[in-house]
């Protein structure tokens, strides 16, 4: 055994030195059985992980020993790390033993990352721990040297003195020989913060003063690692004897190896907490997605949420994101990110067991779950959770055995998210549990049902959303899986028995599978699936292990293709493959997680097939798109169409392609309007250096409007208003411009009184009518803004307008000089003696009027003078208001109004539909 340890820590060597290749492996599942493994392609592509996670049944094949390289080999969990050997080639090694029926799987040994930084020093530098109570809930518990804390990742800072009295043997999973020395600080970092020796006048305060921290070294001096190392780090703690293991590092794919660890964690009654990742996305990072990992994303010292923290259906609690905390070399500093905020938690659940030692894991989850502070919106949400980490609450409070209730009704259902595992009870047949799942896609959800109790009656669950109510016998130790509509889903438990006396404490899990898409099966070439040749936008999913989407398209006519593959999570890592029947394949893979791929390339008349994949085969909770742009050479879809009655017939906003095949060609299109509008058309796509025109005709072909296109420009633009009826649009070259497809567009808005912007304001009428008189005008592009403020020289211009005011002579202001627009209606206003300036001399041309001013300004137009007697009509306005008065006759003459809450705000502007109301109720009155 001695023989074969030295034999592995050699090959390891080699192993670490050769990692720079990745390659795309298959799990050994039913479907995979059944396949035929010739018609498997296997890729190659150029990023990732250089060796693999294979999972045996049993013992290791020989053969397979014989062919590969073993970097690691697990005895207890017959797992295997293993690359093929020098003298076997990767496609073939692996097309080899992922049909093996003694393999379990085969998963990419894929880098993790550590998923943040950040820490506190000295006392009164640790806001975090006044932000969680935690100051607070040491007068309770300050230690717990009972319990020993796993901290993997990329080691601890052995000699760091304000460290050293708290830590407890661990391992360096990187370099066996070595101890776990932190030669990156982000493992340092996050002891710190669970337990700095408190109380020592050194450096800072750990939450916890006195517990046993355990390095497990799992990552590179980078701050990355592989992921069998993660896996093993977690086994290692669980097997020599820690509670609880904190995990500030994130993958954003899940994989068959580090979901069996994880649930053989939770089966020891260890307890995993788990950063989310700081990726500023709706995106929840593995371990952390699993339903039994307490998932502790990051909030601001205001409590609000940090933007870059990832957050999601997944989310348990939230933490400060930002720390001062222990460093490597015995120092001290700032650090932040979710892998901050997971040791808090971390420190707390220890809290929690010091005062109640016989918790079950799941019962420290809940109750950091229950105790949380609710910051944002009632009850559990994507971006806090349950909340702020509250560690006095948690010490103190009582736990609840169902912290769900009430929700007895289905309208008091309580959000569960998917990929979360929950604790709660039934006191009895008369008790229903009601839960409301948001589910982001249609598919497929699995709920678990377990207790550490046997049932005392049968258990039902019901489930309501989609096409209707169903219920289902569900018992304990086993899978119910619902088929989900996307949206909310309620779902309940409850014991058949009615009358079942007995109270039930149980745990209830979920995970969710995106729906199988509908060009399913076509996971091979020979099964693509076929679409018509144009542009068009195809929506996928990767439902099932190993999936990979063919689809094939027959060209007749030569042309240009681009095609696009956009995924809607970083969880999908696409690759997109092209490739011409009987020709080469090309493979593009050049962005990253969640990035799109893109690929232009010329086709001839012929086959071409399109295979949409992703990095690791495993299934995703996502879709993605697959975008195809077919541009044709040489061919004009509308043609013939040189003659009028050849028009080809067309819609508003419906963009139509052509092409200029010939010196002189002439294209019409014809469309048809029922009311009037404004049409706005738009030439697009048209060479610079060749003479376009653009002639709009009515019925009887007779001119509208005409354009040509300036030198250089690649684009017309041109905008009449029309009446109902039919009209042509005439396209003319001087020359052929046969490789390009120019693109016609046109737009149009219904026109009242002028105007498109109207329509169905309430205010419609007035300002149409007004229109119709000549007195208000819009701004020289068909709109009349009506909710904008109108100014007080806007103001005055209409009412010199609708009531005639003549000029005797200047005057003028400062800010209203001759040369400026409004200067002669101004003028007239003035003379007209219905407005005046300010006390120091300017009239503010440009400012707002405001409600009492219109209000004045129409009652010295009309001679109202204004009463004293009578109430004040206006809950704002008190007895003092200098233009009482003219309020209360204009208000007693059905002048002006005031709003539904008695108010007339007369500070507020007045919009310009305001104002052409009540201009035109003084002037039709």
């Amino acid at each position: 055994m001695q023989n074969q340890r030295k034999r592995y820590a050699w090959i390891l060597l080699i192993t670490m030195m050769l990692a720079a290749l990745d390659i795309e492996i298959w799990h050994n599942s039913a479907a995979a059985k059944g396949a035929d493994s010739d018609s498997r392609t296997i890729t190659v592509p150029q990023k990732g992980s250089a060796t693999w996670i294979v999972k045996w049944r049993n013992e290791p094949d020989p053969e397979f020993m014989a062919s590969s390289v073993i970097e690691r080999e697990y005895d207890q969990s017959h797992t295997v790390v293993a690359r093929p050997t020098d003298g076997n080639g990767t496609v073939e090694w692996l097309s080899r033993w992922q049909h093996s029926p003694q393999v379990q799987y085969i998963v990419p040994n894929k880098e993790i990352s550590i998923s943040a930084a950040a820490n506190d020093p000295f006392l009164e530098k640790q806001s975090y721990l006044s932000q969680t109570r935690t100051i607070e809930a040491w007068s309770q518990i300050d230690r717990n040297e009972s319990i020993v804390i796993a901290v993997v990742d990329t080691g601890v800072d052995l000699d760091h003195p304000d460290l050293k009295g708290n830590l407890v043997p661990g391992v360096n999973l990187v370099q066996p020989n070595l101890p776990p020395r932190d030669d990156n600080g982000h493992g340092t970092n996050v002891a710190g913060v669970i337990a700095a020796i408190g109380n020592n006048n050194k450096g800072i305060a750990g939450m916890l003063w006195k517990a046993g921290i355990m390095p497990i070294k799992a990552l590179e001096p980078s701050g990355r690692g592989d992921e069998d190392k993660l896996g093993a780090g977690i086994r290692y703690a669980v097997e020599h004897g820690a509670k609880i293991v904190v995990l500030s590092v994130g993958l954003l794919r899940n994989d068959s190896y580090l979901q069996e660890i994880v649930q053989y964690a939770e089966d020891q009654n260890v307890l995993l907490i788990a950063a989310t990742g700081n990726d500023e996305g709706r995106i929840i990072r593995y371990p952390a997605a699993y339903p039994t990992v307490l998932a502790v994303g990051g909030i601001r010292e205001d409590n609000t949420v940090e933007e870059r923290a990832n957050y999601g259906p997944e989310l348990d609690l939230v933490a400060p994101w930002s720390v001062f905390t222990t460093a490597v070399g015995g120092k001290y500093e700032y650090r932040d990110g979710t892998s901050m905020a997971a040791p808090q938690v971390a420190a707390a659940a220890a809290m929690v067991w010091a005062k109640y030692p016989d918790m079950k894991a799941h019962e420290v989850r809940n109750l950091l779950r229950q105790t949380a502070d609710d910051i944002a919106q009632p009850g559990w949400d994507e971006y806090t959770g349950y909340g702020l980490l509250r560690v006095d609450r948690a010490l103190n409070e009582l736990y609840k055995t169902d912290m769900y209730e009430p929700n007895d009704r289905r309208a008091d259902a309580k959000p569960y998210s998917i990929g979360r595992m929950i604790s709660a009870e039934l006191t009895g047949g008369a008790d229903v549990d009601w839960f409301q799942i948001d589910v982001p896609y249609d598919g497929t959800l699995s709920l678990q049902l377990r207790s550490d109790w046997a049932a005392p009656s049968a258990v039902k669950l019901t489930h309501a959303g989609g096409p209707g109510v169903f219920a289902y016998p569900f018992t304990p130790g086993t899978t119910l899986e619902l088929k989900v509509a996307k949206g909310a889903n309620q779902i309940a438990l409850q014991f058949e028995d009615g009358m079942e006396p007995t109270a039930w404490k149980y745990q209830l899990s979920s995970s969710f599978s995106i729906y199988r898409d509908p060009f399913e099966d076509n996971d091979r070439q020979y099964k693509a699936y076929k679409l018509p040749p144009r542009s068009q936008t195809v929506v996928g999913t990767f439902d099932h292990e190993g999936d990979e989407d063919w689809y094939a398209m027959t060209f007749e006519q030569s042309g240009v293709v681009t095609v696009k593959v956009t995924p809607d999570t970083k969880r999908i890592d696409p690759v997109l493959t092209v490739q011409k029947k009987g020709e080469r394949a090309i493979t593009v893979d050049d962005n990253d997680d969640g990035d799109m791929e893109l690929y232009s390339f010329e086709v001839f008349p012929g086959t071409y097939y399109y295979q949409v994949g992703k990095t690791i085969p495993s299934p995703a909770i996502g879709e993605y798109a697959l975008e195809i742009r077919y541009e044709p050479r040489f061919i004009d879809p509308n043609e013939p169409n040189d003659r009028s009655y050849q028009a080809t017939v067309i819609s508003p906003d419906t963009i139509y392609e052509g092409v200029f095949d010939r010196s002189a060609d002439v294209d019409y299109y014809k469309f048809t309007m029922t009311e009037r509008n404004l049409v706005q058309l738009s030439l697009r796509d048209i060479p610079g250096n060749v003479d376009i025109s653009v002639a709009l005709q009515n019925s009887g072909l007779g001119p509208i409007a005409k354009q040509t296109n300036a030198a250089g420009a690649e684009r017309i633009e041109m905008s009449v208003p029309l009446d109902p009826g039919t009209y042509y649009i005439r396209l003319g070259t001087n020359e052929a411009v046969p490789d390009r497809m120019y693109k016609l567009l046109i737009h149009t808005d219904v026109l009242i009184g002028d105007y498109v912007d109207i329509a169905g304001h309430w205010a419609q009428d007035e300002i149409a009518d007004l229109a119709g008189m000549n007195i208000v005008e819009g701004y020289g592009t068909y709109r009349f803004y009506p909710d904008r403020t109108i100014t007080r020289s806007e103001a005055v211009t209409l009412i010199v307008k609708a009531f005639g005011y003549t000029k005797k002579k200047d005057v003028a202001f400062p800010d209203v000089p001759p040369s400026h627009w409004a200067f002669e209606n101004v003028t007239k206003a003035i003379q007209a003696g219905i407005v005046q300036g300010y006390p120091d001399g300017r009239f503010n041309p440009d400012g707002s009027l405001t409600r009492v001013e219109m209000a004045v300004l129409f009652a010295k137009a009309i001679g109202v003078g204004g009463k004293l007697r009578g109430d004040i009509p206006f809950a704002d306005i008190d007895s003092d208001y200098w233009a009482l008065p003219i309020l209360k006759q204009m208000n007693a003459e059905g002048w002006i109004t005031g709003y539904d809450d008695d108010t007339f705000r007369p500070d507020s502007p007045t919009t310009r539909a305001e104002f052409a109301t009540m201009l035109r109720r003084v002037i039709r009155r």
